[in-house]
């Protein structure tokens, strides 16, 4: 007896999850129970999960754990000569998703350009989960989220430059389009949200370009262009008169 599961979409960053992202993938995916398992056994990373065997394979040890004991009552049939089979929906799911993760890791190694668009993608995640965590205070909020394909929809994609192109669509209609430059020397698989996005010399940088932003930046551009000229015109009209005060005082001596 066999489940069959298909995972037709995958996140973006899915190889790169970690911690409360992971779990939040595997609770969706597979349930509560497989969180608490995944939890138990210290497997916290999308990578963890896939370089691990089995993690079902915990419940053919003699271990005595109460924790361990519950998740085997839960996750498996108890037979009459009191032995342990695992459910079949259990053991299917974890090995069809093993499955499909190593195949998206398959994917983005035989084309680097979508790996570079995952890369882009987890890194631009990572920055919104900060921002709203950076401002719930001032909504006045204990918790602030926005989660993707609910919330917004992130897009990006990679064009014949190697430059990462994308949009953030809001949910209520709003457009941010984005523009990451991709440095060649680097070659980090992520940039930690804690360093600045935008003044690192070996990092990527992000513009987010709307077309409000855009009259404002051209505006003050245009208002600072016309202040510099007057200042200079200005000076330079100042010392045009004081050489020539100069002069006038020269020939009278």
């Amino acid at each position: 007896m066999s489940i069959s599961y298909q995972f037709d979409y995958l996140p973006s960053n899915v190889l790169t999850l970690s911690n409360y992202d992971f779990f939040q993938f595997i609770k969706n995916t597979l349930g509560e129970t497989e969180v608490r398992l995944s939890a138990k056994l210290s497997v916290r990373t999308t990578s963890s999960f896939i370089l691990i065997d089995n993690p079902l394979d915990v419940f053919n040890e003699d271990i005595e754990d109460e924790e361990l004991d519950k998740l085997k009552e839960q996750m498996c049939f108890k037979t009459k000569n009191n032995k342990f089979l695992i459910k079949p929906g259990v053991l299917s799911g974890f090995r069809s998703l093993k499955q499909a993760l190593k195949d998206e890791l398959s994917q983005q190694q035989k084309h680097p350009k979508k790996k570079k668009q995952q890369q882009s993608s987890a890194y631009v995640l990572k920055l919104i989960k900060k921002w709203c965590y950076e401002n719930k205070e001032n909504f006045d909020l204990q918790l602030f989220e926005l989660e993707e394909d609910t919330d917004f929809t992130l897009n990006m994609y990679v064009d014949h430059n190697s430059t990462i192109q994308g949009t953030i669509k809001c949910k209520c209609g709003k457009v941010i389009t984005l523009k990451i430059k991709l440095i060649k020397q680097q070659q980090q698989s992520m940039i930690p949200v804690s360093r600045p996005a935008l003044s690192q010399p070996n990092t990527s940088s992000i513009q987010l370009l709307d077309n409000e932003q855009t009259a404002e930046q051209r505006t003050s551009h245009n208002s600072s262009t016309s202040s510099v000229q007057s200042t200079y015109s200005a000076k330079r009209r100042i010392t045009s008169q004081s050489q020539q005060y100069s002069s006038t005082k020269r020939s009278r001596t």
